[in-house]
This record gives structure tokens, sequence and C-alpha cells, in this order.
């Protein structure tokens, strides 16, 4: 009997012992809906306290988004910035993921991009500046020139030069890149033939200048002396002109976001984004800053 009652006794300790271990474990377990469509606002998001910002997106937007990122760590040492490149089409559905804080897209978005969960603000206007190599003298072409040009209709500069000959060689961006939508979409292109295809405006700047015969297109940001910027219709691609909104080929720098994300570290991107600083920033680079 009195073995029958000590079984008794540690088994019943053992049962309350079991209940008192659920019971503190239910107040620090995370709750797990099966309703898909279910939203708990009481659990926090990662968003709203982490100091990282994650941006993704355009390649040529890079420059402008490394520079000003470094001043935004200089001034807030607490928060920190990360820039990858996977291009303008990527931008919005990485975002949507949650994969990243930030999209950059050289382009404004088409309808199957749109969210009524994304917000997009233009941070710079940029020209798309058309480039030849130095040793071609060329300095003027017309819209209908760069058409047939990018098209393939023209392939011979001696067709639209008196100085200059040989086979042209045609060096483009690859589909969905911003760079490429504004190019063609500016030129009313539907056609376009490419005899080389590259992913970043960097490359295309290095092969131009490699390459005494070939014609491409680059940010207006990443020009460098290796090459030249032809006139568009007798029109310059440089700052007064796209500000003046004269240049044929304009496009916006934007940075899409998701309206929910409300860290701190988003806050005070935008608010330095807003601020004189960041915009004398963006106008030392050859761009025009963007709305507010």
């Amino acid at each position: 009997m009195k073995c029958k009652m000590v079984t008794w006794f540690f088994s019943d300790l053992m049962f309350k012992l079991i209940l008192i271990l659920v019971f503190l474990l239910s107040l620090t377990a995370p709750v797990i809906f099966k309703n898909e469509n279910f939203i708990c606002s009481d659990i926090p998001s990662l968003n709203k306290t982490k100091n990282t910002i994650k941006s993704t997106g355009s390649t040529s937007m890079s420059h402008i988004i490394s520079v000003l990122a470094s001043d935004f760590r200089t001034l807030y040492p607490e928060y920190s910035y990360e820039k990858s490149e996977t291009g303008s089409g990527t931008a919005p559905y990485l975002v949507k993921s949650g994969e990243a804080d930030i999209g950059d897209m050289s382009r404004y978005m088409n309808n199957e991009e749109k969210s009524n969960n994304l917000e997009t603000k233009c941070i710079a206007r940029d020209g798309i500046a058309v480039i030849i190599n130095n040793k071609n003298k060329i300095s003027n072409l017309s819209s209908e020139n760069l058409r047939d040009i990018f098209s393939k209709k023209i392939n011979d500069w001696s067709e639209v030069s008196d100085e200059f000959s040989g086979r042209i060689i045609t060096v483009g961006r690859e589909e969905g890149s911003g760079t490429r939508d504004g190019f063609e979409n500016g030129l009313e292109i539907k056609n376009s033939n490419y005899d080389i295809i590259l992913p970043e405006s960097g490359d295309i700047s290095a092969k131009v200048s490699n390459e005494p015969k070939a014609i491409g297109y680059i940010s207006l940001a990443s020009m460098s002396p290796n090459i030249h910027a032809i006139n568009i219709n007798n029109t310059a691609c440089n700052a007064e002109n796209i500000k003046n909104n004269i240049y044929l080929l304009i496009r916006p720098f934007l940075q899409v976001f998701d309206k929910s994300n409300n860290s701190e570290a988003m806050k005070m991107w935008f608010e330095f984004l807003n601020s004189e600083h960041a915009k004398s920033i963006i106008s030392k680079e050859k761009l025009i800053p963007g709305e507010d």
C-alpha cells in the first residue's frame, strides 16, 4: 500500500510539473496561425527595428547610391546601407518578397510591377548618353539616324558621316534594363538589333572605348574621358538640358519601397535624401535632384 501511495505521489507531481512547464513555454513561444490571410500587428516586424537598409536593382544607379550611402553612414554611423546590382526589372519583386528594403529602378514601373503596397520616390533625373569612341569625330545624330542604326537599317558609319566609315557595332543592355527601356522607348525603337549585349553601363563604356566603330548608351553619370557623347537632334546630353526637359532621353532614378516598412533606418534615409546636402551630392554627379 505504501509503495502505491509513493508511486501515485510522484506521478501526480510529475503531471503538475509538466503542466507548469507547458504554461511557461506558452508565454514565450510564438503563436502560429494557419490562416494565410491573417496578419497579427502585435508581432513585431524585423524591419521596424533593424539598422541595416538593403537595396537592390538598377546597375545605373549604383554609383550615385554608393556616394549617397557613404555620406549617410558618416552622418548616421548607427545605420548601414547595403546595395546589390540585380537590374531594374527585379527591384519591385524583391521588395514585395521582403528580400530587399528598397528597389532601385532607372525607369517607371509597368502595370504588372505595380502594387498597392509599393511606393516610389524619385531621387534624381538622369540623361541617357549615346556614346561613341573618341576616334569617331561625329558630334550629332538625329533620332531617326539612331533608330535606323539600332534596328540595323543603317549598317555603316559612311551612311551618316563623310569622315568616318566601317561597319557599325551596336552595343546595348540586356532585357529588363532600365537604361535599355528608356533608350528604346525614348527613340521609339520597335525592333532593336544589337551586336553585343552587356550587363552594366561600365561594360558598355569599356567596350566602346576599345572599339572605334562601336556605339552604345549609358547613364550620363557614368561618362568617362575615354568616350564622348553625341548630340541628339543638335541637343547635348547635359544637366542643363535635362533640367529644362529639352534633351530627348531623360529617365527617372526611382527608389521603390513597401509603405509598411517604417524602420528608423528607412525614415532617416529618406529624410537624408530630402536634405540640401544630399541634393548637392546628386547635382555634383551630373544628375538633377528629384521631386520631394
